[in-house]
């Protein structure tokens, strides 16, 4: 006797259960991917909005330090004129100080009977021009000049007799000389005057 038995139903039934179990694997698979793909495109956004927000801080950043890096130049710039005005200024004082001391180390070393009628500064030359009462007097006044440590480069460039001023004959001279005072007491010249 034979038997036949029909194995076909439980095949197909089979298939289909793989063809479902497939479908929804692929359903599943895509619906992660797409889970995914979309986790990850936030996940970027978020990171760029991270990445502009530090970007804003740093350009406020920069143009704040930009605009006290303006500041201090301007600053900067000030200090420099006020600075250029500070030494205008101490240069001034300094020649007006210079011209005191040439004044009062010049009666010091000018003897009696030398009478100075112009004195031209140009720097550290000075020029004096006047009259004296004898030859002897001129040599006393060089002799003081050449003595004193502040003065260097004595010259008399002339000496004419026979000027008649206030009814009498006196020389005239031209002496000059270099000065360079430093603010020191002019006290040393002194010595030169009892030399």
């Amino acid at each position: 006797m034979l038997y036949s038995i029909n194995l076909l139903p439980w095949r197909d039934t089979q298939k289909q259960s793989h063809r479902k179990r497939f479908i929804h694997f692929t359903i599943m698979a895509v619906g992660l991917g797409a889970a995914l793909q979309w986790a990850a495109g936030w996940y970027l956004d978020y990171q760029v909005n991270i990445e502009r927000g530090r970007l804003d801080y740093l350009n406020q950043h920069i143009a704040k330090l930009d605009r006290k890096l303006d500041l201090l130049n301007l600053v900067d710039k000030e200090y420099q004129y006020l600075n250029t005005r500070f030494e205008l200024v101490e240069s001034l004082q300094k020649k007006r100080n210079k011209t005191t001391q040439i004044m009062v180390l010049i009666p010091q070393l000018i003897p009696e009977g030398v009478y100075v009628d112009q004195i031209n500064m140009n720097d550290n030359s000075i020029e004096l021009q006047g009259i004296s009462d004898s030859t002897a007097q001129l040599a006393t006044m060089l002799d003081r000049l050449e003595r004193c440590s502040s003065i260097s480069n004595v010259e008399m460039r002339s000496i004419v007799s026979g000027n008649f001023r206030f009814g009498r004959p006196f020389q005239s001279f031209q002496a000059s000389f270099s000065i360079f005072l430093d603010g020191r007491d002019l006290t040393t010249s002194k010595a030169v005057i009892n030399g």
